[in-house]
């Protein structure tokens, strides 16, 4: 193996860090207050000053670690299970003939990953066939336990990446020992006798338990029924926070439920089909709601109706008689989302809808839910349970992209008689932050009352190909050849095969010729061409300051333009990441623009994306804006976002915080959308790779859909779901 590979792969091994040093840190805290306690009581006695085994204390960092695994990948559970009738499998280790339950194999497989990586070894886990899966594992497993410690000699690692892998060795070896020849019901004893394991139903556990019990991980017991009659024998974990979260969420969603609201005096459109009808009624008769559906299904539209209920109820009250003030001046609306970009097109939408209505009501500005809640750099909210939001109504939209503690904390912050509503689509993107929180909500049974499911698209009418192919990568079963074929003949998709060192394009049994990456990179240049165009003009007959309104105009001007096409990528790296495509289409944009090379960072028509909040300059994650050369004398760059009358100077934007955005992650396309959008991804990207990504770039497109990729990244990724182990319906 190259050096840069080792490297690359020693990284991944050394992701939980944190988590192997707090499970240090609280277990010598532990026996630190041991320590103390018995120095007060008696002379140390040197066989029960230890307030752990050995065994108990390497247990616990096993699982800690493995959670803290599972939250990085946007999992809040680690979930053990064995099925009656089971039968182990047996291979060799380290000279012994061991059995193992696939539970056992799973455990190891989830600590030893990072350090597979790191062998040259020639069997792969990257297999359908599972039981080459558990034969890799006892391969690699003897490889680990033969080579031992002096693996790391061989690797090109510093001595404190050296020592870290060591760690992680001893860990599995403890974990291995401990388990081997053993069943569920082992491990279930050693869990319920542990100190730093704390079961569920024990009733010790309760809101806000945190700062209450010294119990890190938290458990569930559960016995299942399987169609084929089989007992299964389970055991759910939790990091204490996570648990705490979902529990949290679960109580305050069960007390919003319970609130009774005033049914609204409603006049319902002509044009709203059946499920529209019943998404304003489930809204209007309840204290919380969840309206879910595909893009052009008309979410923001239905709920517009109860908006507009809203104002003409308070319209019609007199002042002094009202028990529910609404109105925009008294703040009574509350509208928000995860990211700006998608609170700012939640209200546009929302406004249009109004308009349509011709409702003459302005809405109060839309605000990110951190903002709403007041959110700052403690991460911590102004507004929860004990001083809740004083809005009667909060509408959130894209809340597929809401992760479990952030869920919590809007829900708990909702005062009693308001409504909350949410708006997604649950086949997107789960959140970045653990938890899939709306796909979880849709399937619980008890809440199935409040939500409403939208189906009829107005977007995409029943011929159209980007609608057809949303619905195609949807099916649980996808059909592969159904999707080549539509891609084939719609006239609004294309798919461009392109080139990777791993393959070669065959299709129908013919070599395709695609063309090189950077001859289809130089194609993608032209998309942008009217953007161009417009920059330059903007460099004759610069931007007039002085005149708010016309200022404000240009850049919404320029934004329509620019929104005609995005180049959306799966990831950051690569060849066909969103940096790669972006320093490609800098240096074409300078070039185009005559204006000088590489010298600075900052350039005339260079569009940015913000990636984190900035409270002080009015900035939020995904606005979208353009840094201009002004017209005063100094011909200063500032940068002009959408709806704003002034600029901001360079300097005061941190380079960290922004990022060139003529290519964008799919992730960072949520809530917006687009004319022509361009999705690239090849075999580089496959870990990242799901139907929920490409269904999400597919939806952001409104009129056509092009696809860079190749054949076998492509077909993994619309027959991939993403599959996130959640607890949430265990607190319901």
């Amino acid at each position: 193996m190259s050096n840069n590979n080792n490297k690359s792969k020693a990284a991944i091994g050394l992701q939980e860090t944190w988590a192997s040093n707090l499970s240090d840190y609280i277990l010598l805290r532990r026996q630190q207050t041991h320590s103390a306690y018995n120095a007060t009581e008696a002379p140390i006695n040197t066989n029960s000053d230890q307030v752990d085994k050995v065994e108990d204390s390497n247990l616990f960092t096993a699982f800690f670690v493995m959670l803290a695994t599972h939250l990085e990948e946007g999992h809040t559970v680690l979930t053990v299970e064995e099925a009656e009738h089971e039968v182990p499998l047996q291979g060799q280790i380290n000279n012994e003939v061991v059995t193992l339950y696939a539970w056992q194999r799973q455990l190891l497989e989830t600590l030893a990953m990072p350090i597979f990586a790191l062998i040259d070894a020639q069997i792969h886990l990257q297999t359908e066939d599972n039981a080459t899966v558990d034969i890799a594992l006892f391969a690699l497993l003897d490889t680990l336990f033969g080579k031992g410690n002096q693996l790391w000699t061989q690797l090109a690692l510093s001595n404190h990446e050296k020592e870290r892998l060591s760690k992680r060795f001893n860990t599995i070896v403890s974990l291995y020992q401990l388990l081997k020849n053993t069943d569920l019901n082992f491990l279930i004893d050693l869990v319920e006798q542990h100190a730093l394991f704390a079961n569920v139903d024990a009733g010790v556990i309760e809101e806000n338990s945190l700062s209450k019990i010294n119990q890190p991980i938290i458990y569930k017991l559960t016995n299942n029924q399987n169609i084929k009659a089989a007992k299964t024998i389970s055991i759910i974990f939790w990091l204490h926070r996570s648990w705490q979260a979902e529990f949290n969420l679960a109580k305050h969603i069960n007390r919003t439920l319970a609130q009774e609201v005033t049914p609204l005096a409603l006049s319902i459109p002509n044009n709203l089909n059946e499920q529209q009808v019943k998404a304003i009624n489930v809204a209007n008769n309840n204290a919380f709601s969840i309206i879910t559906g595909g893009p052009g299904t008309g979410k923001t539209y239905t709920v517009a109706q109860l908006v507009i209920a809203l104002q003409e109820a308070a319209e019609s009250r007199d002042d002094q008689q009202e028990n529910i003030r609404f109105s925009t001046d008294s703040a009574s609306l509350a509208l928000a989302a995860p990211t700006g970009k998608a609170a700012q097109r939640m209200q546009e939408s929302l406004q249009a809808a109004l308009d349509t209505a011709n409702v003459a009501m302005q809405l109060q500005e839309a605000k990110t839910i951190h903002r709403l809640l007041g959110i700052g750099r403690t991460g911590r909210p102004r507004y929860d349970a004990n001083n809740p939001l004083g809005e009667d109504i909060i509408i959130v939209d894209e809340a597929s992209m809401l992760g479990v503690e952030l869920a919590n904390y809007l829900v708990s912050a909702v005062k009693p008689g308001a409504r909350l509503i949410l708006l997604g689509d649950a086949n997107q993107l789960a959140a970045v932050d653990a938890g899939a929180v709306l796909a979880d909500l849709c399937r619980i049974p008890t809440l199935q009352a409040v939500h409403a499911e939208l189906i009829e698209s107005r977007r995409f009418s029943s011929d159209s190909g980007i609608g057809q192919l949303a619905h195609q990568i949807h099916e649980v079963e996808v059909d592969i050849q159904k999707i080549w074929q539509l891609l084939k003949r719609d006239d609004a998709l294309r798919f461009q095969y392109v080139n990777t060192q791993q393959e070669e394009t065959l299709i129908d049994n013919k070599i395709i010729n695609s063309l090189s990456n950077k001859k289809t990179i130089q194609k993608i240049t032209q998309k942008y061409k009217p953007y161009i165009n417009k920059i330059k003009n903007l460099l004759k007959n610069k931007i007039e300051k002085s005149v708010p309104e016309l200022v404000k105009s240009t850049i919404n001007s320029l934004m329509v333009t620019f929104n005609q096409f995005r180049v959306l990528s799966a990831g950051h790296n690569g060849e066909w990441g969103d940096h790669y495509i972006n320093n490609y289409l800098t240096q074409w944009h300078l070039a185009e623009l005559k204006l000088p090379l590489g010298q600075n960072t900052w350039f005339h028509g260079r569009p940015i994306m913000i990636l984190q909040n900035n409270y002080e300059l009015g900035l939020f994650n995904g606005d979208i804006g353009f840094c201009l050369q002004t017209g005063d004398e100094r011909n200063r760059l500032e940068v002009f976002f959408e709806s704003k009358t002034q600029g901001i100077a360079v300097n005061l934007l941190n380079e960290e915080i922004v990022a060139t955005a003529y290519a964008m992650t799919i992730h960072k396309s949520q809530g917006s959308e687009f004319d022509h959008v361009a999705i690239t991804f090849d075999n580089s990207h496959a870990r990242l790779l799901s139907k929920e990504l490409i269904y999400t770039a597919v939806t952001r497109a409104k009129k056509q859909v092009t696809i860079y990729s190749t054949k076998t990244a492509f077909e993994k990724a619309v027959q991939t779901p993403t599959e996130r182990h959640t607890g949430l319906a265990q607190q319901f």
